[in-house]
């Protein structure tokens, strides 16, 4: 008797990338990457560096004004991240 054991490439796939990390590694970009349509041209401009790591979004800053602003609007921000993937990606933002 032969198995069966055909199986959808976009399901190999997705199998990998859960197993080996790069599904969390491809989400951790995809958020980066959405950071200057989020906080618009004007931060975007401040931001000198972005990047996520286990959750932590970490965002380097040129100007202590904006960061301070982004302190007090850290909440809004992480929602709009997290509803732009479509899940709990970001668990909090550290701005330096």
């Amino acid at each position: 008797m032969k198995l069966d054991t055909s199986r959808r490439l976009g399901d190999i796939l997705t199998d990998v990338m859960r197993d080996d990390g790069t599904a969390k590694i491809l989400l951790e970009k995809r958020v980066e990457s959405l950071w200057s349509s989020i906080v618009g041209s004007t931060v975007f401009r401040a931001t000198t560096s972005v990047r996520v790591h286990d959750g932590i979004m970490y965002v380097g800053l040129n100007s202590s004004v904006v960061r301070n602003e982004l302190i007090h609007l850290k909440g809004v921000i992480l929602n709009a991240i997290n509803k732009a993937v479509g899940q709990e990606s970001v668990k909090d933002i550290i701005f330096r």
